[in-house]
């Protein structure tokens, strides 16, 4: 088994927000000491009332609750897909959950991962699964702030120029392309990146989906709920597989044997262009990359499909995953 690393999510928790801190949160490798909530899939109200029902479900109600930004640094009309959330972030059934009223703290995310990092340099991992606001902010108060971290997990972006909420972005970058080209542009630690296209080739199959929807525990319940419409829309658009992006994140992070493949390089986050916006522009081809003052970011991109469905799997049972 893995060391034990302290974890910190921040997160627009919706549907696979959701399956991502499960996952987090039933893994004898993580240690997950706080959460910060973002403004992305749903509205930040939302999103900090879906981190209660999820800690609750997972019986984890003792873990922070941090409210961070409600909107990007520079703020625009996106485009949103609500099918896969729903209104309310968790599939229109958010309020069949209880929150367990668990409180929230006065302190700013942003201010949070700053004061956390202080308090416990080298020693934290995080992983953001949202629009990267609260990151960015917390950066430029405290430049120093990714240097404390032991590593940064980025779910977003593309590296073969395929989107999801425009033809060429993907989501979390969209919502922030201002905010993803300062992190991944500047940051001083390790960062890995799970982008958009390896999430859509190494998916959630329609028949492993179909095996978790029967799991008789808590969780499962949970995430049969949450997940409704997760197979009708995948079908309406054509596939024959789901997608969980925010998971693939957490699992990269917790099990690395389940990363084939992985490219290393600089990137920038294109914050302007008519149809290219937030899209991922790729430095590794220039010879002299440091001229870019850019920091290395590992992209994965092939996984272990196999072994991150026993992880699906395990993670809705009563015990915690035994991998």
């Amino acid at each position: 088994m893995g060391s034990v690393e302290k974890i910190i999510i921040d997160t627009d928790c919706g549907v696979d927000d959701a399956m991502a801190m499960i996952l987090a949160l039933s893994s004898k490798r993580a240690q997950v000491i706080a959460i910060t909530c973002v403004f992305g899939n749903t509205p930040l109200d939302n999103v900090c009332n879906n981190v209660k029902r999820v800690l609750v479900v997972c019986d984890k109600k003792e873990i922070p609750i941090y409210r961070g930004s409600s909107c990007a640094l520079v703020p625009k009309i996106i485009r949103k897909d609500t099918a896969y959330h729903g209104g309310d972030g968790l599939g229109t059934v958010a309020h069949e959950f209880s929150t367990g009223d668990l409180p929230e703290s006065e302190v700013p995310a942003p201010m949070a991962l700053i004061q956390l990092t202080k308090e416990q340099p080298g020693q934290i991992t995080l992983i953001a699964i949202g629009p990267l606001t609260n990151l960015a902010l917390a950066h430029r108060m405290d430049p120093q702030f990714t240097k404390r971290l032991k590593s940064l997990v980025v779910m977003g972006g593309n590296y073969k120029g395929l989107g999801n909420v425009t033809e060429t972005a993907e989501f979390n970058f969209h919502s922030d392309p201002e905010s993803a080209d300062i992190v991944l542009g500047e940051a001083l630690c390790p960062v890995k990146l799970v982008p958009w296209e390896t999430c859509l080739e190494f998916n959630l199959s329609f028949d492993t989906f179909d095996r978790l929807i029967q799991v008789p525990t808590v969780k499962g319940s949970f995430y049969k709920r949450i997940t409704g419409v997760m197979k009708e829309l995948a079908k309406f658009r054509g596939r024959n597989f789901c997608t969980d992006c925010d998971l693939t994140a957490v699992a990269a992070t917790l099990y690395p044997e389940c990363v084939r493949n992985s490219i290393t390089t600089p990137l920038v986050v294109e914050c302007g262009g008519t149809n290219t916006r937030a899209i991922c522009v790729l430095l590794n081809h220039v010879k002299s990359l440091k001229d870019h003052g850019r920091c290395d970011v590992q992209i994965i991109t092939e996984l272990d499909v196999d072994f991150v469905n026993r992880l699906r799997y395990q993670m809705l049972q009563d015990e915690p995953i035994s991998l």
